[in-house]
């Protein structure tokens, strides 16, 4: 009896405690359905992009244009040693034999400029839509023919002048809109695709259109080559610097592009109507010789230009809502405890206990504005779902923390909290670069906030009215429970009669 005594007023003096820490209890509780919701936006985006890689399969990939390249084939003398005819067991004589290994030179361009002009455009496949666009690409440059002597080829090499070839790599050869066509030294020629592999040591396939050169001979003068290219790709477009001087200029008409790979353009200009930009690269930043042979790694290392030294141009879809769906679920965690600590801050200060199942129906709405949001975002935009979605839970917070506190003002002070909460969220999401300083200084304010509203609070007196008083069972009269209500359940008033208890008619 006394153990009882004892216990009551230290549960009491400590009740405001053990509501905070179930609280936190119940804050930890709702990361499972915030969990879920992170999944649901994640596979959500997952068949975005899968769409998205489906469409640009079937249109055009991300198109890289190198080139051109010239391959001239050699053949290098080598010598074994052969059986002779007169050779015999007690006579082993040998002869020296001459063979010839066939090589491939490739010769890289003396200029190289390349002009192209984007046509973006998009195509939907039920909710989700791609971005794709259409290039217009003209190359034009020139060769320098190196003397025999100059070659990395051994002194007494063939030279298959006749059978050389110009090469030009295009990534994706099914996104070609037209049959280029080679303008050599004022002899056009046509382009057909190169079956075989570029060299036997080169891991992958990677795609080639070539064309049959006139037999060439070693000059000091530019040889000038043209031609003009279509391509329908998806997501990126890329040129390689193969020149001794490499001169590429890109415009379009896409407002949102990103500028990345191994050169920055040495000038762009991005306008509500499209971009422009130029990049000048020197065959010092290049990094290779102008001649590579392909028994020496030659082949290897200009694959590796092509697919390690591209200048890039990426055309961005500014509003991902995905991943901004994602970014913002991120931060239900933060919704939840001022939600929860706003309303505990008005169980306090007022005369009505709430419950547990209350605070979690309430962290339920706050959980499913995140779902709501990209569910509209689908559809009509992510500015307009984040509005929309907010407003609705908002007046549901609203409206509940209204009836549960008994304070209509008490409501719409919640309901004003989570406004700016989500204001605040929005343009945090917008300004992306600035986002940690503003989720920063958000929780800056926020606790802030919190310690200015209980700066007064006399926690052991709090707790002690958290604790409902129920009187001895002998006491129990109308209107008062016969045994304790629970610490955080509602109790009922003095002028509430329970039917249990109500008082029974005199019998006759």
């Amino acid at each position: 009896m006394d153990s009882g005594q004892n216990t009551t007023p230290l549960l009491n003096r400590h009740a405001a405690l053990f509501k905070v820490l179930l609280l936190g209890f119940l804050v930890l509780l709702m990361l499972i359905p915030l969990e879920y919701v992170y999944s649901v936006i994640t596979e959500r985006a997952h068949l975005s992009k899968s769409v998205t890689r489906e469409l640009g399969e079937s249109w055009g990939r991300a198109q890289t244009i190198a080139g051109p390249v010239l391959l001239l084939p050699i053949e290098e003398p080598y010598v074994i040693k052969v059986k002779s005819p007169d050779y015999t067991e007690e006579k082993p004589l040998y002869l020296d034999e001459t063979r010839w290994n066939r090589h491939n030179l490739y010769i890289l361009p003396d200029a190289q400029k390349i002009t192209a002009d984007l046509t973006s455009q998009t195509r939907k496949r039920g909710i989700y839509e791609a971005l794709l666009y259409t290039a217009d690409a003209k190359a034009r440059g020139s060769f320098r023919i190196p003397a025999f002597e100059t070659l990395p080829i051994d002194q007494e090499a063939r030279v298959h002048w006749g059978q050389a070839k110009l090469l030009v790599h295009i990534s994706d050869l099914r996104g070609s809109a037209n049959a280029p066509k080679l303008l050599w030294d004022k002899e056009e020629l046509q382009f057909d695709v190169r079956s075989d592999k570029l060299h036997h040591s080169v891991p992958g396939n990677m795609n080639w259109i070539q064309a049959p050169l006139p037999k060439l001979a070693p000059t000091s003068t530019p040889v000038d080559f043209a031609f003009d290219v279509k391509l329908k790709g998806s997501s990126a477009l890329r040129f390689v610097p193969l020149g001794r001087e490499s001169d590429f200029a890109l415009s379009g008409d896409w407002p949102h592009p990103s500028f990345t790979g191994a050169q920055l353009p040495v000038s762009n200009e991005v306008r509500t109507d499209g971009f422009s930009a130029q990049w000048q690269i020197s065959h010092l930043a290049r990094g290779l010789p102008q001649v590579l042979r392909d028994d020496n790694d030659g082949a290897k290392i200009l694959v590796q230009q092509l697919r390690l030294n591209a200048v890039t141009t990426k055309l961005l879809n500014p509003v991902d809502f995905y991943r901004m769906s994602e970014r913002s679920a991120k931060y239900g965690l933060l919704f939840i405890i001022v939600t929860f600590g706003t309303l505990f801050v008005f169980e306090a200060m007022g005369k009505r206990r709430l419950h547990v199942v209350q605070y979690l129906m309430v962290g339920a709405a706050i959980t499913l504005f995140f779902l709501l949001q990209v569910s509209l975002a689908e559809v009509i935009g992510f500015a307009s779902a984040f509005g929309l979605a907010a407003l609705a839970c908002v007046a549901l917070v609203t409206l509940y923390a209204a009836k549960i506190t008994a304070s209509f003002m008490r409501g719409l002070m919640l309901g004003g909290l989570l406004s700016g909460v989500y204001g605040y969220l929005f343009f945090t999401l917008q300004a992306e670069d600035q986002a940690m300083l503003m989720g920063s200084l958000l929780l800056l304010v926020l606790l802030a906030a919190a310690m200015y509203a209980t700066r007064n609070f006399d926690w052991y007196a709090l707790g002690e009215r958290l604790v409902p008083q129920s009187p001895a069972p002998a006491m129990a009269g109308p209107g008062k429970p016969t045994e304790d209500a629970g610490v955080w359940g509602n109790t009922w008033s003095e002028t509430e009669t329970p039917a249990s208890d109500a008082p029974k008619e005199p019998e006759k």
